[in-house]
């Protein structure tokens, strides 16, 4: 399956969600390795994806943990991007050895001029930013309009408010680099509720 953008898909934790995403034609998938958070992929959990997952590109998400340590777990489970749920200084971003994909927010009480700012500054160090929000839910007038400049300057993923509905139109009007969708829980064991994931994908597959 071809898909018409690039899909970053986070907070993959099982096996089910990274094959399927493998065979949609996703082209990385991230996992949680934030050393502080009870939800993190275990070792021996990521192990086993990444032996049986291929044609992805694989992320770790991180916080707080410092490069050296960063890039230890990049070469252990074989990482392609490092994503940073939080700012690092330009400094410490140099030293990650991957290339790395730098999470941002715009809420309601967002100066977009200081924002622009800020990624001008990281533009040069990193690989691409993918943007969320705490306030908004969905992609609307109130906040298209300064996605798409975002998404005219730099490499921008949008990664809040999608579904079936506006994501044609979200494509068409911001013309990001990409999306971000989430992954999430097993029912149980190998069982999987893929329909948002599919719905979406559906929506964006090449004809």
């Amino acid at each position: 399956m071809s898909l018409r953008t690039s899909v970053i898909v986070n907070g993959i934790n099982n096996l089910s969600d990274a094959r399927y995403c493998a065979g949609m034609g996703v082209d990385i998938i991230g996992f949680n390795l934030k050393l502080d958070d009870k939800q993190r992929v275990k070792p021996e959990t990521l192990k086993e994806i990444t032996g049986w997952v291929a044609g992805v590109q694989l992320a770790g998400e991180f916080e707080r943990a410092k490069p050296e340590i960063i890039n230890d777990m990049a070469e252990e489970f074989g990482l392609d991007y490092i994503q940073l749920d939080t700012p690092y200084l330009i400094d410490e971003i140099e030293e990650i050895s991957r290339p790395v994909i730098q999470k941002i927010f715009i809420n309601k009480d967002t100066v977009e001029s200081e924002l622009l700012e800020m990624m001008e500054l990281y533009s040069s160090v990193v690989h691409a930013f993918i943007v969320y929000s705490d306030d908004f839910d969905t992609i609307d007038e109130t906040n298209t309009k300064f996605l798409s400049a975002l998404a005219k300057q730099f490499k921008v993923y949008i990664g809040f408010g999608l579904d079936k509905n506006n994501i044609n139109s979200t494509l068409k009007k911001i013309k990001p680099a990409g999306i971000g969708l989430q992954g999430g829980h097993e029912i149980k064991p190998g069982l999987k509720d893929f329909d948002e994931l599919q719905e979406i994908f559906e929506e964006i597959e090449e004809a």
